[in-house]
């Protein structure tokens, strides 16, 4: 289409290698070596528009106290867009619709789909409640407001009907007499700043603005990851492990992830929202890109256990999620 004009660029994590005229070995003619640095910042352009698609696989292991087991998987995957605007008071938005899903749930020998380019073909009743977990931002834009440290630090609607925050309104409002206890607590969970970031914010706030860095730095970042519709926070280390011809590997690493105990959470299968007891685990984030600071892939790979009650019933959750984002493309706006 005249409309676009596709470039083969990526501009969400600019991450470009400078030589600095720093401390360094010295030469034969006893002068100072340049000291090599790696400059790494998100940049947002207005006007570029930014494709992605991520998938997200989850296995789920339950064990009760009377060592009855539960298991069970999930296979998701979005496509979505972005956009910058231009910045704000409250920092710099970041304007993203998921513009098409594919969902399957597996339980035993049970397997519920559901394609949004094809909805005739679903097997899945849309008010199935993880179905709505993970089909709730579908087509309702929102904003990702970025804070000067590259953190998401709010997210919000486009002030426009059928946007996330109508949605939620929508709920909290119409839903007082359609929609029970448990049911309302499903469709708000699904909307949750969390749930956004979680989809949206490729660059999982690896990276703390601007940063000038040795090839061998390690720096730490506090993340917030949502698996198999839990929150957890962590401080993950950060380096960049690897470069080579124009390509670079960043890894982050998990090693005390913890859940978010002060709000209740949904387990399938149980009929009502309960507390997350304790929890722990562990994981890594890799971000490939190269030179000229193009994301081309992001892998995720993380296991946490979890425990929690409903009534009288004790049970512990193992939770294994492999999840990536991948570049389709970027586009400028004529």
């Amino acid at each position: 289409m005249k409309m676009f004009q596709s470039i083969a660029t990526m501009c969400f994590v600019l991450c470009c290698v400078y030589t600095f005229p720093l401390l360094g070995q010295t030469d034969t003619k006893g002068q100072k070596a340049p000291e090599l640095k790696y400059s790494l910042r998100v940049d947002f352009k207005e006007n570029i528009y930014a494709s992605y698609i991520m998938d997200e696989k989850t296995v789920v292991n339950r064990m009760y106290r009377d060592s009855i087991g539960k298991q069970y998987q999930r296979k998701v995957q979005y496509n979505f867009t972005q956009s910058p605007e231009s910045p704000k008071a409250d920092g710099l938005p970041l304007v993203t619709n998921i513009d098409s899903m594919k969902y399957a749930f597996m339980d035993g020998s049970t397997q519920l789909l559901y394609d949004s380019q094809n909805p005739k073909a679903a097997t899945v009743n849309t008010e199935f409640p993880d179905a709505i977990s993970n089909m709730a931002l579908l087509n309702h834009q929102f904003v990702l407001v970025y804070s000067p440290q590259t953190e998401v630090a709010n997210v919000r609607g486009v002030d426009q009907p059928g946007d996330i925050e109508w949605l939620r309104n929508y709920i909290i409002k119409e839903g007082q007499d359609a929609l029970d206890t448990a049911q309302r607590f499903t469709w708000l969970n699904a909307l949750k700043d969390e749930q956004a970031a979680w989809i949206g914010d490729v660059s999982k706030e690896l990276i703390a603005g601007k940063m000038v860095i040795s090839p061998d730095s390690v720096w730490k970042r506090a993340i917030r990851l949502r698996l198999d519709g839990i929150d957890f926070t962590d401080t993950v280390e950060v380096r960049v492990t690897s470069y080579s011809k124009g390509e670079y590997v960043i890894e982050a690493i998990s090693k005390a992830l913890t859940p978010i105990t002060t709000d209740d959470a949904r387990f399938f299968g149980v009929p009502a929202p309960v507390p997350i007891q304790k929890g722990s685990g562990q994981g890594t984030i890799m971000m490939e890109m190269n030179s000229s600071g193009w994301v081309k892939k992001v892998s995720l790979k993380y296991k946490a256990n979890v425990s929690a009650q409903y009534k009288r019933e004790q049970f512990t959750q193992e939770i294994t999620t492999e999840a990536t984002w991948n570049l389709l493309g970027r586009y400028k706006w004529n």
